[in-house]
């Protein structure tokens, strides 16, 4: 018997998890579809090895872009460094390159601050106090401050953190605020089924609302559930390639999914401080910012870094480097400064969203990245001001290999691939996050912000499913 439910949620990370609890909490029977399987402080694992993080992450490749998202109930929530930041006021007064305005007219920042408060609240968001940043953020301050610049401390979802260094493994001690201690609880004591491990692959229009077809990893048996409301969650590189999929059986659905792919403006660098010891590899990932190249498009935190991610994906060298570069004598030169004299540098920023996700002929994921002048600018602009702070204190800027030697970017926050606009000839939703021409179908999730925000996202896409779920219950009709 073919089961129906008023909600049908596919993805469980900021914008589905959201969802879940407020639509579950309104009295609305909701299902939850999750491709990956549970995970918690007993499953967790502080370690590099490949099969685990495999487990965990889901990776996508393509021209000139890796993308590297959450693959768990509870999405990237697991696994980020809990920055818990407030797009800025200018984020969303952005143009394109057109002199459209990128988000829809009725959003701005004090439309979202109430919607902020609420998700702070739930996360328990709060600024860290000095005493409590590692080592490494110190130096990263010290630097900034040699060159003539200011620094301050994140706001963070972390209560009292054991800064034991694995944010990105997943916290065995439950003091980083994943979902999985807040709203999925609260959705599954409202009444919300979560079926892990179960692939949303198609959405269908039918007589009650929708058709969600979806498969049974564990057993690979392919089911169907109808409902009333989809809410498509699945982040920025799965929702469009779900809607791409699900295209001729859906009404016009606009020619913008999958384009606009947002990097967030992320680079990974890496600095040597010969004169500083800098403990790359203790304490909580991040903790420092400097926003004083905010003007300029973007912002620099100092970062944390686990081997595997400094070696095998940023591929760090020292600039005399021979070949080959990343083993022998190299990579024994590289991790030997490791621990002491490595600071690790992220950059986020408000770059040119030059990436496209599309499916092939053979049905597969597939991404590319055109480097647009802006991007570029921005990108050169982050080397150099990293340069300056670090010279400042006697040290160098490392080569990271993607960006600096190839031209590729590698993020952990794409954006914009199902973008938020006025109309259909701009965007795939409207500012409710529902899909144009389709009634009761939405996108809530990375993929519904229409521009790069220049800070961690996580906090601005939980806001926006606030927002989207207030409108949904508001306008649910039995």
């Amino acid at each position: 018997m073919l089961e129906f439910f008023d909600v049908c949620i596919i993805g469980s990370g900021f914008g589905g998890a959201v969802c879940g609890a407020k639509l579950s909490g309104a009295k609305k029977t909701t299902l939850i579809l999750e491709q990956g399987r549970r995970w918690d402080k007993n499953t967790f694992q502080q370690t590099q090895d490949i099969k685990y993080l495999n487990e965990l992450y889901e990776e996508f490749e393509g021209e000139n872009i890796k993308v590297s998202t959450g693959r768990c109930v509870g999405g990237g929530s697991l696994l980020y460094s809990a920055l818990s930041l407030r797009a800025p006021s200018s984020v969303f007064e952005q143009k394109d390159k057109n002199g459209r305005r990128q988000w829809p007219s009725d959003y701005n920042r004090k439309i979202l601050n109430s919607y902020y408060e609420k998700v702070e609240k739930k996360l328990n968001v709060r600024q860290l106090l000095w005493s409590e940043l590692p080592k490494k953020d110190g130096i990263f301050a010290k630097a900034c401050n040699s060159a003539g610049y200011t620094c301050d401390r994140l706001r963070t979802a972390i209560v009292n953190c054991r800064n034991c260094g694995f944010c990105h493994t997943g916290c065995k001690f439950d003091r980083k605020q994943s979902l999985i201690l807040n709203y999925i609880p609260e959705a599954e004591k409202n009444g919300a089924r979560i079926k892990e491990e179960c692939k949303a692959l198609l959405v269908k229009r039918n007589e009650k609302g929708y058709l969600v077809v979806y498969k049974d990893l564990k057993s690979g048996i392919i089911n169907e559930v109808s409902c009333k409301v989809v809410i498509v969650s699945a982040g920025a590189i799965q929702s469009p390639a779900l809607m791409l999929r699900s295209k001729k059986y859906l009404d016009n659905l606009s020619d913008h999914v999958g384009k606009n792919l947002a990097a967030n403006g992320d680079m990974f660098l890496a600095a040597h401080l010969p004169n500083e010891d800098c403990e790359v590899f203790k304490g909580k990932v991040q903790g420092s910012v400097t926003y004083a190249f905010w003007e300029e498009g973007f912002v620099l935190q100092g970062v944390g870094t686990l081997p595997i991610s400094a070696a095998v994906i940023n591929r760090i060298r020292f600039k005399n480097a021979k070949r080959p570069y990343y083993w022998g004598i190299e990579m024994k030169r590289v991790m030997k400064e490791y621990g002491k004299h490595l600071l690790g540098i992220a950059v986020i920023g408000l770059d040119g969203s030059d990436g496209r996700v599309f499916i092939d002929e053979n049905d597969n994921i597939k991404l590319n990245w055109s480097m647009s002048e802006k991007s570029r600018r921005v990108f050169d602009k982050a080397i150099a001001r990293s340069k300056e702070i670090v010279e400042s204190l006697g040290g160098d800027l490392l080569i990271t290999e993607p960006y600096q030697e190839k031209g590729e970017v590698i993020t952990f926050h794409p954006l914009g691939t199902c973008r938020m606009a006025g109309d259909k000839s701009d965007g795939v939703i409207d500012s409710n996050c529902q899909v144009f021409g389709n009634p009761n179908l939405y996108i809530v999730d990375g993929s519904a912000v229409p521009s790069p925000l220049g800070v961690n996202p996580s906090l601005t896409i939980a806001a926006i499913a606030e927002r989207a779920s207030d409108y949904i219950v508001q306008n649910f009709q039995p």
